[in-house]
């Protein structure tokens, strides 16, 4: 089955890289095609991204099965770009084009082992290679030698246009989700990504082969997790995992947040329904948003109900504890760690200002922050809503911009530096110079201005002691 493009129009920052493949193509007799969720992204007018292009070579299997590596070189070759990247086992490459990364593949089918997400490859037909798809409304192909949409499903445009995610095959829904259990979680995503609504077999094949996402690698597991922390309303999609018991699965330290009950004085939500508020009211970062979903699961070790008072003392360290042990588990990189970590630890801080502080107080407040300190305000400012607290945070971040203004905020670095307090107390190196440099520090807190005259004397005093 195919279609005309009707009013659908090719975005102009890939005009450019879809004439030049188209071009080549036809010079070098290769069949070529669009594929994807570009495709789909093209009907519903949504922004595309991840141009995928399929490759189709004129002749026996390994022809074929090289034909988007093949292909790819000699775009690189003609338009003197770098050298594609080349997955031999896969049949495909990926280039770099106008900025842009474009993908090579060849149309194939794929063989699962039981207890293995990586499938076997094989060449097939361009039906083949559509059927073997996910959903539907990811399988449409887009011939860029007329500019006609294959719909192989016969169901793909319909679904696009109702608004709906179904799997391809009707006739073994749960063996697609058996198959790549990633599926699911892939689902959860384009459903509140795209709008659209999970068909009602799809949906319950969702929650019949959960169990099976034990075997899809943390990697991948943690891929489709940022990408959902990015959505406009992330919260709709850990509803929807909590719903198929998936969250169980991949993040339980989120999950049995879930009932957990707070003091209705400051909450109305139980603890998981809270995470999810704070999450959709931070802004699109992903360290922010990693640990606005993670910032309260220390509560449920901490959880404690005293003459009737509901209380979590020491849940943001501990949270800070769990925090990185769910981002271990899920191969995040220690720099992101390290960070989320930090933001979290941190977060009540903000909370804690009054008035009464001094201005030393604002610049150990900074100190403790380092480089987090931008996110520590916002996952707060997020975490308390617009109650007192937020009139708090406003009048905290002036105070730190009026220091800031009058380079006050940070006190002066290496004021004594290790070598001049040996040369000047005749004493070998050992503790006692981080010691001497924490003094410095401490009172430049108070005392921004100190000198380094001052600084040596307030040395020989504790010295003395």
């Amino acid at each position: 089955m195919s279609a005309d493009m009707e009013n659908i129009i090719i975005p102009q920052r890939y005009k450019s890289i879809i004439d030049k493949i188209s071009i080549t193509a036809e010079e070098n007799s290769f069949d070529v095609y669009i594929v994807g969720g570009f495709v789909r992204d093209l009907f519903i007018k949504r922004e595309p991204k991840d141009l995928d292009i399929m490759v189709c070579g004129r002749g026996n299997d390994a022809v074929g099965r090289t034909a988007g590596i093949n292909f790819s070189k000699i775009l690189a070759k003609k338009y003197k770009l770098d050298e594609p990247v080349v997955f031999e086992r896969f049949g495909t490459a990926k280039l770099f084009m106008d900025s842009e990364e474009v993908e090579f593949v060849m149309p194939r089918k794929e063989y699962y082992n039981t207890d293995s997400r990586n499938p076997d490859t094989q060449v097939a037909s361009l039906e083949q290679d559509a059927l073997r798809r996910d959903f539907t409304i990811n399988a449409l192909f887009l011939r860029l030698s007329d500019m006609k949409i294959l719909d192989f499903t016969s169901q793909s445009v319909v679904d696009i246009k109702n608004k709906i995610i179904r799997v391809i095959d009707p006739s073994d829904v749960e063996l697609i989700f058996k198959q790549d259990p990633l599926r699911i979680l892939r689902a959860v995503r384009q459903s509140i990504q795209l709008g659209f609504r999970i068909e009602t077999e799809t949906y319950n094949a969702m929650k019949i082969s959960v169990h099976r996402i034990e075997i899809v690698s943390p990697e991948r597991i943690r891929d489709e997790i940022n990408k959902i922390l990015m959505e406009k309303t992330p919260s709709k999609a850990f509803k929807m995992m909590d719903e198929i018991n998936l969250a169980v699965k991949i993040l339980p330290e989120v999950a049995r947040l879930k009932n957990l009950e707070q003091p209705g004085k400051c909450h109305i939500d139980d603890v998981f329904m809270h995470t999810l508020k704070v999450l959709d009211r931070t802004k699109a970062d992903i360290i922010l948003r990693m640990a606005a979903l993670l910032h309260d699961t220390g509560k449920y070790t901490t959880y404690k109900k005293d003459g009737g008072r509901i209380c979590f003392y020491g849940y943001d360290a501990e949270s800070a504890k769990e925090s990185e042990t769910v981002l271990k588990r899920l191969k995040y990189s220690k720099e992101f760690i390290q960070k989320t970590v930090s933001v979290i630890k941190n977060h009540m801080y903000p909370k804690m200002y009054s008035d009464n502080w001094t201005d030393g107080t604002v610049r150990r407040f900074v100190k403790k922050c380092g480089g987090e300190l931008d996110l520590i305000m916002e996952i707060s400012r997020a975490d308390y809503g617009k109650d007192n607290n937020d009139a708090k945070l406003v009048k905290l971040k002036k105070r730190i911009e009026d220091l800031k203004l009058k380079n006050m905020l940070y006190p002066k670095p290496g004021l004594l530096t290790g070598r001049e307090m040996v040369n000047i107390f005749n004493k070998l190196p050992d503790k006692w110079i981080q010691k001497a440099k924490n003094k410095i520090e401490e009172v430049q807190f108070e005392n921004p201005c100190l000198t380094k005259e001052e600084a040596m004397e307030i040395l020989r005093k504790m010295f003395r002691k």
